[in-house]
């Protein structure tokens, strides 16, 4: 029994050739557990992309005719000291493959060599992929006790044609539909050519990296520079199944997921738009593509572990995915388990008392960063001045100095809002995507000017009505209710007042579209922005009322 055991530019060249790409694929075509997370196809390139993070390590097993028995493709995280499956998180399931006649031979003799090897490295496997065996962990003795095995429930959408559409003929869905047609003409597409999905892909990513900042204070595509180039890679070899709705041609809800062909869709990464999330898009798009899916024959969505309620809302049975470490030690798994009780069971706890796991995560960032909050750049800060006045203000179409000059502004820009600068102001980037993440959910609107990569000036604007404002786009508010612009930020290195007030103007000759005849300014504004704010038309209501 002889298993080849590479690694670094070995086992890359390995994985690479041609030769051995096609024994690889044949082997995965017999093997009944594999996900596209084992195709060579995905590990290859993330093996290249990653090479300077992660150490590939290839062990397998031939038979007499040269044909593969037995894969295994591992990765040495250089940080932190242990062994994964190849793609690391990028991968939802790590295994192995084998042919149907190997009878779990050579999972202990691999086990073996990579103690040898890698002595103190623990080997992590996050997750196993249902249908993988797991009889073979008791047959050693003492070494079981280095394993610690894990199941977590896994929701799925079983993929049935009937039952989709009545998924996406829901009330709430319909109702969802509806009003998102009221804004536009609403699609949803599958992303097939190549072309198409590089041009779309940017914006893709600026959604995922603004949600996940909010929420979770990471932006994982701008944070790693080859998750880009690896997800553009997977969707040209045929492994990233994506789906898009749109409304007006907006990208207004995203999802990109590898495709385990014949089956499974997994779920991978959600986008959508804030703008439009009280219509909540992302939810339709996961009704509309069950419904693809049907078409398509393939006969599963599988919704991943993880314990997120909007999963459990689409899931239609559950599961069993396994989570496997082989630690290096007995001393260092009694050590890692108590830890990591502590952590599942408080998890667990504030899960069951109502809380999200962004909920969690926020209240421990909060605890940890915990200081004396100052105000300054939503009170209007200016070259430096600090005194700020609160203000209400009207605006008065004949106090209004009339300036030729035009400025480009954007409204609900993400990518400007990517752009934030936390220098010398007191909210975080992190912070500032979150409050920008709960305005738009609210239907409230951000107009931004942004110069040499930074953004410079932001406005608020809001409907002050009794009823919510339903319409992400200003062109759609109510006719009639009063609009109130709030929170004008300037930032301190903009040096010139003059692109303040091209700034309000532009958002004065924007907000003409809506017919109404009052319109508000409220916040605490500095002395410098309250001139600037006043040479828009802006006034005291009262005084304004005795000028006209």
């Amino acid at each position: 029994m002889t298993l080849v055991f590479l690694t670094g530019s070995e086992a890359l060249k390995c994985v690479k050739s041609e030769k051995f790409q096609s024994k690889w694929k044949s082997l995965y075509a017999h093997c009944p557990w594999v996900t596209a997370c084992q195709h060579p196809n995905f590990v290859a390139p993330w093996y290249e992309f990653y090479y300077t993070l992660f150490l590939p390590v290839v062990i397998f097993n031939e038979d007499d005719d040269q044909s593969l028995n037995w894969l295994l493709t591992l990765a040495l995280n250089h940080k932190e000291n242990k062994l994964t499956g190849a793609g690391e998180r990028q991968a939802e399931y790590h295994g192995w493959i084998e042919s149907p006649n190997t009878h779990n031979d050579f999972i202990w003799p691999a086990i073996e060599k990579i103690r040898a090897r890698f002595p103190g490295v623990d080997l992590v496997f996050k997750y196993l992929p249902p249908g993988i065996p797991l009889n073979w962990i008791g047959d050693k003795g003492n070494n079981r006790k280095l394993c610690s095995l894990r199941s977590h429930s896994r929701p799925v959408m079983k993929i049935d044609e009937a039952a989709m559409d009545r998924q996406r003929t829901k009330k709430n869905n319909r109702q969802n539909y509806n009003r998102l047609k009221k804004l536009g003409d609403v699609q949803f597409e599958k992303v097939i050519e190549h072309d198409h999905f590089i041009q779309i892909f940017d914006e893709l990513c600026i959604q995922y990296d603004f949600r996940q900042g909010a929420l979770y204070q990471n932006m994982p595509f701008s944070s790693d520079p080859m998750k880009k180039l690896f997800y553009i890679t997977l969707h040209k070899n045929g492994l990233l199944h994506t789906t898009i709705l749109t409304v007006d041609g907006e990208i207004a809800a995203s999802h990109s997921g590898l495709l385990s062909e014949g089956h499974a869709v997994h779920l991978g990464i959600n986008t959508h738009a804030p703008a439009f999330a009280v219509h909540s898009p992302g939810n339709l798009l996961l009704a509309m593509l069950g419904v693809q899916l049907a078409q398509e024959k393939i006969p599963l969505l599988d919704l991943t572990p993880g314990g997120d309620v909007y999963k459990e809302n689409f899931a239609t049975t559950h599961d069993a995915a396994f989570e496997l470490i082989i630690y290096s030690d007995i001393k260092t798994r009694l050590r890692n388990e108590v830890f990591l009780g502590v952590m599942r069971f408080m998890k667990t706890r504030l899960r069951a008392a109502g809380y999200r796991t962004a909920d969690i995560f926020s209240t421990f960032c909060k605890i940890k960063n915990l200081r004396v909050p100052v105000f300054h750049g939503l009170l209007g800060k200016l070259h430096g001045q600090s005194t700020a006045k609160y203000c209400k203000l009207r605006h008065f179409h004949n106090l209004q100095i009339v300036n030729k000059k035009e400025l480009t502004i954007s409204k609900n820009s993400l990518n400007d809002i990517l752009k934030f600068d936390s220098c010398n102001f007191s909210m975080t980037n992190w912070e500032f995507f979150g409050t920008v993440m709960k305005r738009m959910e609210r239907s409230q609107h951000l107009f931004t000017f942004v110069d040499n990569d930074k953004l410079l000036v932001y406005c608020w604007i809001k409907m002050c009505s009794s009823e919510p404002a339903s319409q992400p786009s200003v062109g759609s508010l109510y006719i009639d209710s009063p609009i109130v612009l709030f929170d004008l930020y300037v930032h301190d290195q903009l040096g010139n007042a003059e692109i303040a007030q091209l700034f309000i103007c532009q958002i004065l000759y924007e907000l003409k579209k809506i017919k109404t005849n009052t319109i508000y300014y409220s916040g605490y504004l500095s002395r410098e922005l309250q001139s600037v704010i006043k040479r828009c038309g802006f006034a005291d209501e009262s005084v304004g009322a005795m000028i006209v």
